[in-house]
């Protein structure tokens, strides 16, 4: 009876520790597939910040997206896993002139070339963040004129 009683303990053990590895199993696609969901929320945020801000705040000098070659680095909170563990994100912020812009806008355009004085500028998000042991960058650019 006791050799009966200890096979089936030990069988039932077994199973359930296949069951719970198939759990894990299920749900590390899922934490991926939510994390990417995440970050492409907040990069969408990011393009509609873009083409909110005022043309003014944005080619400022303390604008959010500096003139290239300078960017602007910033620690963002994307989300919270479940059970309030943060997911954060860098995000890297550029901003550069279409070459048809003037030069006091920093192209190399001229009055015959640009009459109107037209402004350009590719704004460009770069969001960093890493699952697990990889790392990986997504990005949204978008163009402004004025």
């Amino acid at each position: 009876m006791l050799v009966e009683l200890t096979i089936a303990l030990t069988l039932l053990t077994c199973i359930g520790l296949v069951v719970f590895k198939g759990s894990l199993d299920i749900m590390a696609p899922r934490q991926w597939v939510i994390l990417q969901n995440m970050s492409d929320a907040y990069l969408t945020y990011e393009e509609a910040y873009a083409q909110r801000i005022s043309f003014e705040q944005l080619t400022s000098y303390d604008s959010d997206w500096p003139i290239y070659p300078q960017t602007s680095t910033t620690e963002v909170e994307m989300g919270k896993l479940p059970g309030g563990v943060p997911i954060t994100a860098s995000v890297i912020r550029t901003r550069i002139p279409d070459s048809n812009n003037l030069p006091a806008y920093g192209g190399t355009g001229s009055n015959s070339t640009n009459p109107s004085e037209m402004q350009t500028w590719k704004i460009q998000s770069h969001l960093s963040y890493k699952i697990g042991e990889t790392d990986y960058i997504k990005s949204r650019t978008t163009i402004r004129t004025q």
